[in-house]
């Protein structure tokens, strides 16, 4: 300890030194400047040159503070300049951290007492039971897994941005939308009738961290607090090293300090692969997925090798407007109907569209091609492989409530090698959503492990009817159809046998009735077990 405080000091004293020397050499030439401009004769500028100068001055000082002629200015993930944590520190200045830790305060205080009253209330109406309030009523099990306890699988969670089930849906063998995630989506297992449980990327994600509604958590007063909600813990407990990719930047949402405090050991975004490769160049939201891959099929490898199980989580930023496709993805004349054209004119058109399609199909084929190395590899035979989007592209508009489900739905991709399918049943017309892949992918992996739950083991041969229902907080989905939570309430049976499309209303029968009343309840019990994990409790 005493050497390594005296290495530190001398390292201190070094630093010290090379401050003051570059401070006596600013000094030097500062006094030079003055002594040669006191030898220039004064010139005096007209009024008119004056306020030409000023005004350009004031330009280039709002142009350097703003820091972009683009779409976007300097925004607050942007202190994230470097993989040293100490020089993104030092990035921001005093007065413009303190703004930004005010308005977090101000934002994200949103905490209420959660009391034994409401908790009781809520849970039993959501359960169907008299249900003391407690966060007991979360906590399950996983069943025995003998091939996973022997043999821990790998896992990998890929959430992909701006991956929507509509635009998806316009992929076919002459228009090419999915590249080579389609060999992969049509012979594996997938869920149509599937929702996201946010409606934003953040929103989304902070759900799946620790099942928050509160969209800004990562960023609260509440940040560094404990939850038992916590997806990572199951993982943890059994051996697992927990790394999260995103091609995009680390200080977005705090998601850098956030993460770590959860259990994450290893965190890479676009810092991290701009120098492992050199040749990616950092756009408006990060660099191209296609390196986020790239290091997630490196990152499997070395596991592999040292015989470490992981899991693996990644977000991906691409398909994010500005859309804008990689420089040397071959693009594709995607070729649109006019009644197509017409549906997507609040989203973009003529050129504009074709290149968000554009997007849309490289990062499809970016995550196909990462799915065909995992397969073709040895540790394809032991990895789990799940993908979804975070949500769907609300600004194509769903003003028709036949289209309620549709503007929530995102794809649900899920890999499975064979000796990890025991006890499984998969049914592609099962609904779910977000809340659902967590519990599906324990099972699936872990064994007699205790985890948080509030959603459904899709794979499971009997499906729970207390959580086998997709959740939004705009609508609710069941094997018959959706149960509208906003506005005017109301239940909508499935206008097909197949697809997204919700039919007219209709009287309710008991059991839809059921349904529907539990699922209203679900935002607020979200709510209330959030501020009782973060909050404590009261009797009253």
């Amino acid at each position: 300890r005493i050497k390594h405080g005296v290495a530190i000091l001398s390292g201190y004293l070094v630093f010290l030194s090379c401050l003051g020397l570059f401070s006596i050499i600013v000094f030097w030439f500062y006094r030079r400047w003055q002594r040669w401009l006191g030898t220039k004769p004064k010139y005096k500028i007209s009024l008119p040159i004056s306020i030409i100068i000023t005004v350009v001055i004031l330009f280039l000082c709002f142009l350097g503070m703003r820091g972009s002629v683009g779409t976007f200015p300097l925004r607050q993930h942007d202190v994230q300049v470097s993989t040293i944590k100490m020089l993104n520190m030092l990035t921001p200045n005093g007065l413009i951290a303190m703004y930004w830790a005010v308005n977090a305060h101000q934002k994200n205080n949103q905490f209420v007492t959660a009391t034994n009253e409401k908790g009781t209330e809520l849970l039993s109406r959501f359960l169907e039971r008299p249900t003391q309030a407690s966060l007991t009523p979360f906590i399950a099990k996983t069943d025995t897994n003998r091939v996973a306890k022997k043999n821990p699988p790998n896992v990998v969670l890929a959430v992909m941005e701006s991956m929507g089930y509509h635009l998806q849906n316009l992929d076919h063998h002459q228009r090419d939308l999915l590249g080579a995630f389609r060999q992969h989506w049509l012979t594996d297992w997938h869920f149509e009738r599937f929702i996201s449980e946010g409606d934003g990327t953040i929103d989304s994600l902070n759900r799946f961290f620790v099942r928050s509604p509160m969209s800004s958590i990562s960023q609260s007063s509440t940040q560094t607090a404990a939850f038992i909600s916590n997806l990572f813990t199951p993982y943890l407990a059994n051996g697992y090293k927990i790394i999260f990719v995103t091609s995009g930047n680390g200080a977005w949402q705090n998601l850098n300090q956030f993460l770590p405090r959860l259990g994450v050991s290893e965190f890479m975004e676009q810092n991290g692969l701009k120098k492992r490769y050199p040749d990616a160049s950092i756009g408006t939201w990060g660099v191209a997925d296609e390196y986020m891959f790239r290091y997630m099929k490196e990152r499997l490898a070395e596991a592999d090798k040292k015989g470490e199980p992981i899991f693996m989580m990644s977000m991906s930023t691409t398909h994010h407007p500005p859309y804008k496709a990689p420089a040397g993805y071959r693009k594709t004349d995607v070729e649109l109907t006019e009644t197509e054209k017409q549906r997507l004119r609040n989203l973009a058109t003529g050129d504009e569209l074709k290149t968000v399609l554009n997007t849309l199909a490289y990062a499809n084929d970016q995550l196909g091609q990462f799915i065909s190395w995992v397969k073709s590899q040895p540790v394809g035979t032991h990895t789990i492989i799940a993908a979804t989007g975070d949500h769907n592209i609300r600004g194509i508009g769903y003003p028709d409530t036949h289209e309620l489900v549709l503007g929530h739905a995102v794809p649900f991709y899920l890999y499975v090698p064979q000796d990890y399918r025991q006890n499984s049943y998969f049914d592609s017309s099962r609904v779910g959503s977000h809340k659902d892949i967590l519990p599906t992918l324990y099972q699936l992996s872990l064994s007699e492990t205790t985890y948080y739950r509030t959603g459904c083991n899709l794979l499971s041969k009997t499906p729970d009817n207390t959580w086998c229902q997709g959740y939004n907080p705009e609508v609710a989905i069941t094997a018959e159809g959706a149960c509208i939570l906003t506005g005017h309430k109301e239940f909508r049976p499935w206008a097909n046998q197949k697809g997204l499309l919700l039919g007219n209303p209709k009287d309710m029968t008991p059991e839809q009735e059921k349904q529907c009343n539990r699922w209203s309840t679900f935002t607020d019990l979200l709510w209330w077990q959030l501020n009782r994990q973060v909050g404590g409790q009261k009797s009253h």
